[in-house]
């Protein structure tokens, strides 16, 4: 009879082991850690350049101004840091998807900020994105004088 309490350790031990895990983990989660994602949220220039139209949704619903400029993490973009806006941002996923989604959402392109975006589109080569902008009306700029942050 003395050994029945040393199998019943070895037997019981892992389930309960598991259900401390899973108490932690679930209570780490209404705490807002996440136990496998270490990543740090994105910005909203970040997830513009990702294509990651979910993100941007949220982000935008939680209050975070589509127009101001943010930092966009290396790699995302260059290897470095760099500041940019959403809208120049967009120019990286090289499709106008993001950019309509961004405009339907209360984004500005003055003269400005299209100038960059276009001249941003045609140094990178983004054809599909430099047609769109002509289409909405957009003249070659004088690249030369645009201020690009790459």
């Amino acid at each position: 009879m003395k050994w029945f309490p040393a199998v019943a350790a070895v037997v019981a031990g892992p389930p309960v082991l598991l259900a401390a895990c899973a108490m932690v983990v679930v209570a780490g989660a209404l705490a807002g850690w996440h136990p496998f994602w270490r990543e740090p949220p994105l910005s909203l220039p970040e997830a513009a350049a990702l294509k990651d139209l979910a993100t941007m949704q949220r982000l935008i619903t939680n209050g975070v101004d589509v127009n101001a400029p943010g930092t966009v993490r290396a790699p995302i973009l260059k290897s470095h840091d760099i500041v940019v806006t959403p809208l120049e941002a967009a120019v990286g996923t090289r499709t106008p998807t993001v950019l309509q989604f961004l405009l339907a959402r209360g984004a500005r392109m003055d003269a400005r900020e299209r100038d960059v975006v276009l001249c941003l589109a045609i140094k990178d080569e983004a054809q599909e994105l430099v047609e769109y902008l002509r289409q909405a009306g957009a003249q070659r700029p004088d690249c030369e004088h645009v201020p690009t942050p790459w």
